[in-house]
């Protein structure tokens, strides 16, 4: 089968050994690479379906040959997102500054997955996890804004005398709004009674306003006085109340860039509830342990990606990042060992093709469509399975590696 460069694949296997068979066509190719590895936990065997009590050593070697070969797959401008919990946070860390460089790491964000914490534990119960972002060069990289939140958008809720834009009072509220604290954005302001024109002087026949609201409580204007009276002709507009005025700021919606997105990432969408409720209502019952939110990996691509930028996760688990990648038209990579991706993985892709409505679904206007390619590794590369899982020495890891390049690796259905 003849594998273009638009095609979406799912790849059953060793992900350490399907990264290195698509080097030879994808390398410098993704603009993001997520990894939600094991968390080295040490949690009972049946808590997870894959191994999440590696010895710390190990873990950390399986963490860097992993994260090596992602480097060469990132593109330039791209990102590369590892998922973690405190348990080998900064172990992690460090391993990704010295592979990636400390002068590239970006952030680490903590997600709220479970706002009220897991009770079970015996000093402070968890209720974030990381994420934690390398640029594979930090001056090539670009960061997308957050669409507009819907509570920015009921700020918007007066019309322009025109009816063409919608404005907002020029008086800050909620944070960062109080004189205190932008003591410099609280200034007087002059309308004149009769022109309605907005000045920072008294003409005699003025009215004078300050940013207090209706408690009394001294606020702040959102511009400080030169940028309003340079914006003053274009985007202010000013309307009489009572024997006042009140001053507005005219922003188009659409013109609005929306937010950048900060270090901690809060929504109630982004929960492990909510994940789960998704498998559920696809499955008809709980299918997968600790699911990632389609919510959350709906931020971290539109954050990091732009439609049919390719995004490769292999830890792909449940196939959470797949299903957003293909609902918000990205290219996507997922690997995956374990045999649930038979059972769970690929069957919700499947209902993603077919236009399943949970997760983001509605958000996106997702109405179904995309296509995907299986393959799984060759029974030669499943030798090479076998000569890792013997190896006891870096050396002799090394070695196994050496064999690999020498020889084409190849997947099933990859030419």
């Amino acid at each position: 089968m003849s594998i273009n460069d638009n095609t979406n694949l799912i790849i059953k296997g060793n992900n350490l050994i399907a990264l290195y068979s698509l080097l030879n066509r994808y390398k410098n190719s993704a603009k993001l690479i997520y990894l939600d590895p094991p968390y080295n936990t040490k949690s009972a065997a049946n808590t997870f379906l894959y191994n999440n009590t590696y010895n710390h050593s190990s873990w950390l070697t399986f963490m860097k040959n992993r994260l090596e070969v992602s480097k060469k797959l990132v593109k330039d401008d791209g990102f590369i997102v590892a998922a973690i919990d405190s348990n080998e946070l900064f172990y992690l860390g460090v391993l990704m500054d010295e592979i990636f460089g400390a002068g590239n790491r970006l952030s680490v964000l903590a997600v709220v997955h479970n706002p009220g914490g897991r009770q079970d534990e015996e000093f402070f119960p968890s209720a974030h996890e990381n994420l934690i972002v390398f640029a594979k060069s930090k001056l090539l990289a670009k960061l997308n804004n957050l669409p507009i939140s819907e509570e920015k958008k009921k700020q918007y809720k007066f019309q322009d005398k025109y009816g063409r834009y919608k404005i907002r009072g020029f008086r800050r509220s909620g944070n960062n709004s109080l004189k205190t604290q932008r003591p410099k954005m609280f200034y007087p302001i002059y309308i004149n009674k009769k022109t309605h024109t907005l000045s920072l002087e008294d003409d005699g026949n003025s009215q004078k306003l300050l940013p207090i609201d209706s408690s009394g409580i001294e606020r702040c204007w959102r511009w400080g006085s030169s940028t309003l009276m340079e914006k003053k002709e274009k985007y202010i507009e000013i309307k009489p109340k009572g024997d006042s005025f009140e001053v507005y700021v005219k922003e188009r919606e659409s013109d609005y860039q929306g937010e950048k997105a900060k270090s901690l990432w809060e929504k109630p969408e982004y929960t492990g509830q909510n994940a789960t409720h998704t498998l559920k209502t696809l499955f008809g019952k709980k299918v997968f342990t600790y699911p990632k939110s389609e919510f959350v990996m709906r931020d971290l691509i539109q954050v990091c990606t732009n439609p049919n930028d390719l995004v490769i996760d292999f830890f792909m688990g449940s196939a959470t990042t797949p299903a957003v990648a293909m609902k918000m038209h990205r290219r996507f990579i997922g690997i995956e060992q374990m045999d649930y991706i038979n059972t769970i993985s690929v069957p919700r892709l499947q209902k993603v093709i077919e236009g399943e409505q949970g997760g983001i679904s509605k958000d996106v206007d997702w109405q179904g469509g995309g296509s995907f390619v299986y393959a799984e590794l060759m029974e030669k590369n499943q030798g090479y399975l076998k000569d890792l899982q013997k190896v006891t020495t870096l050396n002799e890891l090394d070695a196994v590696f050496q064999r690999m390049k020498k020889g084409p690796i190849l997947t099933s259905g990859l030419t």
